[in-house]
């Protein structure tokens, strides 16, 4: 048996088996628009090393031609699963037009027999394709994770493997076949398997990272609401206030809650309370600086933490947010008005865990609510 075709048969387990994982991922976890497309790039890789091989055992030019706008395929798909992960904008228009041009020129080339040519436009548009996506890889707002990394390597190598495909090929443009295609044949042999292979790990590598994140965030945050739950704000905590010691800063902790919320469920459904919930915790959130914490501690009540903030700047900040609650209107129910009370606690030095400050809170939170409601109650005044 032609080595060719041993070679061709390991790229196409290869690709059924990353297929079946991505495919796995994507039925059981969030059907994401990036893990489907990649999914199915390695569908079309499979009719690729399909394709690849018959035509080498049947010297079919038609199956060459196959071949050769599978790979324009797959390797488009690539790129369009690491912007959707990303949340990029995909070029569809370019991409099309680009990839039907050079999907055209190569089927042309694979026709007429023309390896030189057909050598330099498909490699040579696949490893721009592959370079194009390492670099939609990196977000702006984090550094790499350790999967993200090792897929950014092996799409640099990627790319750099098509482009001296192209460059070997390139040697014999216009002539007959001579030492640019043996070139080319001894880098497809010793170079593609690993490259290919290692790609899919690193890609399922990052599939499977995102999946750990996402059940790490399901375990750490509230879904109705999108906030931290009370498992993620004792971590939260746990730093912030070790780290309020350490530099001596201080800390406040507000508890609060919408005033009158069991008779607004009680009177107008569920679906109003939930309505008002995540209007409540997207004021509280986006009141807070990045690096301050909001959680839902259940039903309708919330914590905050406020970095290196004293209790009176604490009061300060949710006496603006109490206003804004007043003026939040629900959308189907606009005659409902809404009101919050706060209760206001600073870190003391006698505190050793979290539920002593969230005691002091919540003091301060029941003497807002016997004073009359939609208020803010610092616990030092309070008491």
């Amino acid at each position: 048996m032609s080595p060719a075709i041993i070679i061709i048969a390991l790229l196409f387990f290869t690709s059924a088996i990353m297929f079946v994982a991505m495919g796995v991922a994507w039925i059981h976890f969030g059907r994401r628009a990036h893990v489907r497309s990649w999914a199915i790039s390695y569908v079309a890789s499979m009719l690729q090393w399909v394709a690849n091989a018959g035509g080498i055992f049947f010297d079919s030019r038609m199956l060459m031609a196959v071949a050769a706008l599978c790979i324009v395929v797959s390797g488009t798909l690539v790129l369009v699963g690491v912007r959707q992960r990303n949340g990029q904008i995909v070029p569809w228009p370019p991409l099309i037009v680009a990839g039907t041009m050079v999907a055209v020129a190569g089927t042309y080339a694979a026709l007429i027999g023309d390896r030189a040519l057909q050598g330099i436009i498909v490699p040579g548009y696949v490893g721009c394709l592959m370079a194009w996506s390492a670099a939609s890889l990196r977000q702006r707002d984090r550094t790499f994770t350790a999967p993200e990394t090792a897929l950014f390597v092996m799409f640099c190598l990627f790319a750099l493997f098509q482009c001296s495909l192209a460059g070997s090929a390139a040697l014999d443009l216009g002539g007959a076949p001579g030492a640019g295609i043996a070139i080319y044949r001894a880098i497809m042999a010793l170079f593609l398997p690993s490259i290919y292979v290692a790609t899919g790990v690193a890609g399922v590598l990052v599939v499977a990272g995102d999946l750990a994140h996402q059940l790490r965030r399901q375990m750490r945050h509230d879904p109705l609401t999108g906030a931290l739950n009370r498992r993620g704000l004792e971590e939260a905590a746990h730093g912030a206030i070790a780290n309020a010691r350490r530099h001596g800063r201080p800390l406040a902790l507000v508890v609060c809650d919408l005033d009158g919320f069991k008779a607004l469920n009680d009177n107008h459904g569920h679906v109003t309370g939930d309505m008002a919930l995540r209007g409540f915790a997207q004021l509280l959130m986006s009141a807070v600086r990045r690096g301050d914490i909001v959680a839902r501690l259940g039903g309708d009540e919330f914590g905050l933490l406020l970095l290196e903030t004293d209790a009176l700047a604490a009061a300060e900040v949710m006496e603006r947010v109490r206003a804004e609650v007043n003026c939040f209107t629900l959308s189907e129910t606009p005659q409902v008005q809404l009101n919050a009370s706060f209760g206001v606690a600073q870190l003391d030095a006698s505190d050793e865990t979290l539920e002593q400050l969230v005691g002091r809170a919540d003091s301060a939170l029941y003497a807002a609510k016997k004073d009359g409601k939609n208020r803010v109650a610092i616990w030092r005044v309070a008491a």
